[in-house]
């Protein structure tokens, strides 16, 4: 009997955990663009990593990649 009022218990506060979770990850999201995304401070790396950058890739998108 008690066993189960502490997985309840349990169950209750892993879902509370994720409601937030999800409200924080909607609110640190909230007006971001993925298509033009405005850095706050330092990327930790490139968007994509210089080996991946292809000539096509440049002439597609010659002012969002610096490579070099």
């Amino acid at each position: 009997m008690r066993s189960l009022g502490v997985r309840r218990m349990t169950d209750d506060l892993l879902q509370q955990e994720r409601i937030l979770r999800r409200r924080l990850l909607l609110r640190l999201l909230r007006g971001f663009s993925f298509e033009n995304p405005r850095f706050r401070g330092e990327m930790i790396n490139d968007l994509v990593p210089p080996e991946l950058v292809t000539q096509e890739l440049c002439r597609q998108y010659p002012d969002r990649l610096h490579v070099g």
